[in-house]
């Protein structure tokens, strides 16, 4: 979110938040403040907090001094570091390049293995003699990371990735998003439509009533186009038979059949009877996509709906019809028998 960045004009706390270190000598409990950075018009843009915590267990490790920054949903997009403070690993080494960028991997997945798990279930005891184990798999004085979890955590930085993410994950996120029902306006919510991410969009079509979805409709129609099946099948469930019925949101829809996924082409063979007269045209000439159960449906369809096909359905039908590529092409010949 490197943009919403840019005009940063205000900053303000908004509430605070508690951090529990797992250190047993340091043992703090330290509120943190979380500010709500706004750009140059006041509207509302990312959440933020400047951390300081203990990340280790035995009082012998560097403090983390850290930043985090959450959309306004809550969700994590990203940190930065105090350049004379540079987060640590077992034995005070500084995490490497390599190392930020995993610990950023993980932060960003907020069903980390970490989630569920106590930091002492990712850890083995250290033998009495530990000279077969590499001394960069030890983190502090407590153990070796268990195999199961290191390819998710920085090597040697297993307290710093553990209490960072639950940092992350907590309850400051928690806060957030009941935060942002008391600013939460039309206006936002727009934005939240027209931006770049897909939880601020899947956010924000939740919200809509009928009248907004016919309002935003080419903004959805281009979602529709790019996003993932989930949010296609939520879209395709929710759009209003006026709004799907109109030829340019039917052309938007449909002319990407053949570059989707196979629930949503489904779901759109449903919608032909909600969807302008142009569409059934547009799926003829996409038929070679369709799997078996598909092509039925929409043979029904027309043999249902139509006493004569217009000349373009029939020519791509035809045409389907003789490949030799498409699987299905007897049913339409046997459709075709009588037409």
């Amino acid at each position: 979110m490197t943009n919403e960045l840019k005009d940063i004009a205000k900053d303000e706390p908004v509430f605070k938040f508690e951090v529990k270190s797992l250190d047993t000598a340091y043992s703090a409990q330290i509120n943190h403040d979380v500010r709500l950075l706004s750009n140059s018009n006041g509207e509302p843009r990312v959440f933020f907090s400047d951390i300081e915590t203990s990340v280790c267990a035995d009082g012998e490790c560097k403090l983390a001094n850290i930043k985090v920054y959450w959309n306004l949903l809550g969700n994590y997009v990203g940190y930065g570091i105090h350049p004379e403070l540079p987060l640590t690993k077992y034995e005070h080494d500084t995490f490497e390049r390599e190392d930020y960028a995993k610990l950023h991997q993980l932060l960003l997945d907020e069903n980390s293995i970490l989630k569920r798990r106590k930091i002492t279930d990712l850890i083995d005891k250290i033998p009495v003699s530990p000279s077969n184990i590499d001394s960069k798999d030890l983190d502090g004085i407590s153990g070796a990371t268990k195999k199961e979890i290191k390819e998710s955590v920085v090597k040697g930085g297993l307290y710093s990735c553990y209490t960072l993410w639950h940092i992350v994950h907590g309850e400051a996120k928690e806060k957030i998003k009941t935060y942002l029902q008391s600013i939460n306006t039309p206006a936002l919510n727009t934005y939240f439509l027209y931006a770049p991410y897909r939880d601020y969009q899947i956010y924000a079509l939740k919200q809509l009533n009928k009248a907004e979805f016919k309002e935003h409709s080419k903004q959805i129609a281009s979602i529709f186009q790019s996003t993932d099946a989930l949010t296609r099948t939520y879209v395709l469930k929710k759009i209003p038979e006026d709004v799907l019925s109109e030829q340019r949101t039917t052309s938007q829809f449909y002319d990407v059949f053949p570059h989707i996924d196979i629930n949503s082409r489904t779901l759109l063979i449903k919608k032909l009877k909600d969807a302008n007269s142009t569409a059934v045209e547009i799926v003829s000439k996409h038929v070679g996509y369709m799997t078996k159960n598909q092509l039925s449906m929409y043979l029904k369809y027309l043999e249902e709906t139509y006493e004569s096909l217009n000349g373009g359905v029939k020519y791509n039908l035809i045409k389907a019809s003789n490949s030799k590529r498409y699987a299905y092409s007897y049913l339409i010949k046997e459709y075709l028998k009588n037409r």
